[in-house]
């Protein structure tokens, strides 16, 4: 991964109103909760996602990511069946506001362990309370923009459709981030967009990368590094995860099918 300086970090930059917002992104009633700012946002469209996944470079069995966005609701459920280590099975569901995603409920469930639980209560300014099935005595507060593990990734291809212009190479975006029993500030390194083979399966194509970068609290310590496509709405075209062991966990785009009838968020 080649160095480049690191900018300053900037303030996300506020749009006038949800309606304003909404209207300019042809998001339809989108966006319109309460009386927020809000930030340009233009929702990729529904699908069912594929990945190759891999283990360490080893591949095993294809998984699934399901985005499906009706009115003013999403559902995002992620299926990863790796071997030795899963599956991994995630959900996300809510609705969306001003400044774009808006999770309500965030479960995960990894192998034949117990699902894990973490609630999204919010208010109409798009800030409120979080709750978690694992340490209930933790109810930390919400900004407006506070997303889960997964729905980030949604979050940020829903930002470059509003805003093509932004992030560019070496500046760091900010975005709260609620995983399991905890509420922190995730910081993303942008290596801005260049044209690449990263994601094997469009060959050469625009992308953008963004890495995570290290949080001292994390007893994890993990690294993930992600790359949006821009022939996919820059829905994720490939994301690695390389855990505090070693393990390198990688899911690598192979195909986008449109979503059968019937199905809804």
């Amino acid at each position: 991964m080649s160095k480049m300086p690191i900018k300053k970090v900037e303030k996300q930059t506020l749009a006038t109103t949800g309606n304003d917002i909404s209207n300019r992104n042809g998001l339809g009633e989108q966006g319109v909760v309460g009386d927020q700012s809000g930030v340009a946002f233009k929702l990729p469209q529904s699908g069912i996602i594929f990945y190759d996944s891999y283990v360490d470079g080893q591949q095993y069995q294809t998984g699934e990511i399901d985005w499906i966005v009706e009115g003013n609701n999403y559902r995002l459920y992620v299926n990863i069946a790796y071997a030795f280590v899963g599956p991994f099975i995630f959900e996300s569901r809510g609705s969306v506001d001003a400044y774009g995603i808006a999770p309500s409920v965030y479960w995960s469930q990894r192998g034949t362990r117990q699902p894990r639980y973490s609630r999204f209560d919010r208010n109409e300014k798009g800030e409120g309370q979080m709750f978690f099935s694992e340490k209930p005595e933790f109810t930390p507060q919400i900004l407006p923009g506070t997303q889960d593990r997964f729905s980030l990734m949604f979050q940020l291809a829903a930002l470059l459709n509003g805003d093509g212009k932004m992030d560019e190479a070496g500046s760091i975006r900010g975005i709260p981030v609620v995983d399991y029993n905890t509420l922190e500030m995730w910081n993303f390194k942008s290596y801005g967009e260049s044209v690449s083979d990263d994601i094997p399966s469009l060959g050469r194509s625009v992308n953008r990368h963004y890495a995570l970068m290290q949080r001292e609290n994390d007893p994890y310590k993990r690294q993930v590094d992600i790359w949006l496509a821009k022939d996919l709405e820059w829905l994720p075209g490939r994301i690695r995860s390389q855990e505090s062991s070693g393990r390198v966990l990688e899911l690598v785009f192979k195909q986008k099918n449109p979503v059968p009838v019937g199905i809804m968020p």
